[in-house]
């Protein structure tokens, strides 16, 4: 809560004390509060900008004010029945406010562990080699959106970029896709990130490698900011993916966002062909990781006017994906020889086909598994794809977390664990597992650096399931 949101809860009960007392309080004072109240109101919407949990907080401390000035200044006297029913309903006003701002926080993210600052830019990618599967005609090619984070030296002067870069189309879409009202996360687009907009790139390397993140099913891109700018900070150049119809909202422009596509992968339970719907899910999130590799190539072009130009080390590749995300990292990995390392957080591989898990890799490969993943049908493609690969595979599990931790669900409300969405495992505490595990991992496999490797012997609810 900032500091002038707090000030206006403070004088809203000086008020009511106020109201309620039988002392005489002079006029002079009176006025002081009046100002002092519209000054912090005023300072509150300039600076902190209004939310909605506070809607009911404004109208109790206008009400107040306006009893305040009748009864103090204007000498008119108000009914002790009418004063106290309006206490009551005021009182109750607050307190709604103070609940649901309480269940609707505004958190800050993650701060990033690395030596650099974190520069952001995003792009919109149209891939004219695929025709879109699950858009309207408007749409003939396939067409997605990514954002990068990278290294940078100089922010001073930059914006810091908000968390969900898309704003009010991103939440409100998230809102309704989960069944709460549609403005019940419009708060979410006021929360910074730790990246500020098109800062220039650092120089202290001529080259970074870079790691391609994919989001799950239902998704969106900076569901997983956190690990992005842990990566970035330690010397990465980032790309998440938005998967078009597979996240909740990809907004092209203001007047072109393509939202979440049910369709594409029916329920289980009331699909025979199933399967078939989420192969072809998996392999188009594939198919957006193949194109970004392929854009990739063509910014770092020498000739290109682009900020990544020459900076990707492209010879250096690691993927990092959620869910079906995961799922298509797999798919990428097993037949595109510049992938050099995989990492699968409850990776979705049971669409994939026997033909392909019989091929296993042949890069490094980390896949972590949540206690709630533990039972399940992807496990047999799981268990033969590590069995089939060439390079050795790593298999943990957290105990006590469920298949939603892997991505920014703390980030909402401190009741995702009472409905289930979260595990028992506290959030700040998971989330520093997860980026030492990931940059751990990607620092020993892309950047040779084995100063600092896995030890799940660090923390009780990570067990090693293979090699054991």
């Amino acid at each position: 809560m900032h500091i002038f949101e707090i000030l206006t809860y403070i004088l809203s009960i000086v008020f009511i004390w106020m109201i309620m007392s039988k002392k005489t309080i002079k006029v002079q004072y009176v006025l002081s509060l009046l100002f002092l109240t519209f000054l912090v109101l005023i300072l509150h919407f300039v600076f902190e900008n209004t939310r909605w949990q506070l809607f009911t907080l404004y109208v109790v401390v206008l009400s107040l004010e306006m009893i305040v000035y009748l009864q103090s200044i204007m000498h008119i006297t108000i009914r002790n029945f009418i004063k106290r029913m309006t206490i009551i309903v005021l009182s109750l006003l607050i307190s709604i406010s103070l609940i649901t701002t309480f269940v609707f926080p505004l958190y800050q993210l993650p701060t990033p562990g690395g030596q650099y600052s974190i520069g952001t830019e995003s792009f919109v990618i149209e891939d004219q080699n695929r025709y879109e599967l699950y858009g309207d005609d408007s749409n003939l090619y396939r067409k997605f959106k990514i954002q990068m984070w990278y290294p940078s030296d100089d922010t001073d002067g930059y914006e810091r970029a908000p968390w969900i870069e898309d704003g009010i189309d991103v939440a409100r879409a998230l809102s309704m896709d989960t069944g709460l009202p549609y403005f019940v996360l419009d708060h979410t687009v006021q929360i910074k990130s730790n990246s500020f907009l098109e800062a220039p790139i650092s120089y202290a390397l001529d080259q970074y490698p870079v790691i391609v993140i994919s989001h799950g099913w239902r998704g969106f891109r900076d569901l997983h900011t956190d690990f992005a700018e842990e990566l970035a900070s330690f010397g990465y150049i980032v790309v998440s993916i938005d998967h078009t119809y597979g996240s909740v909202a990809t907004v092209f422009s203001d007047d072109d966002v393509a939202y979440l596509n049910l369709d594409a992968l029916p329920q289980r339970e009331a699909t025979p062909n199933f399967l078939d719907y989420a192969n072809q899910l998996v392999y188009t999130y594939a198919g957006d990781i193949t194109a970004t590799l392929d854009y990739l190539e063509v910014i770092n072009d020498g000739g290109s006017s682009s900020r990544f130009s020459e900076k990707l080390d492209l010879d250096t590749i690691g993927l990092l994906g959620h869910s079906t995300g995961g799922g298509a990292d797999v798919a990428v990995a097993i037949n595109d020889d510049r992938i050099d390392a995989v990492i699968g957080l409850d990776a979705w591989v049971e669409p994939i086909g026997e033909t392909e898990i019989d091929k296993g890799l042949s890069m490094p490969s980390l896949f972590l598994r949540s206690g709630a993943w533990e039972i399940g049908e992807n496990n047999t493609n799981l268990y033969g794809l590590i069995e089939n690969s060439s390079y050795a595979s790593l298999l943990y599990q957290i105990d006590g977390i469920t298949h939603y931790d892997f991505a920014m669900v703390y980030m909402y409300s401190p009741l995702i664990k009472m409905i289930g969405f979260s595990g028992s495992v506290n959030s700040e505490y998971l989330t520093s597992i997860l980026k030492s595990m990931i940059t751990d991992f990607f620092n020993e496999t892309l950047k040779n650096d084995t100063s600092h490797v896995i030890d799940s012997n660090r923390w009780d609810e990570v067990r090693v399931i293979i090699p054991e």
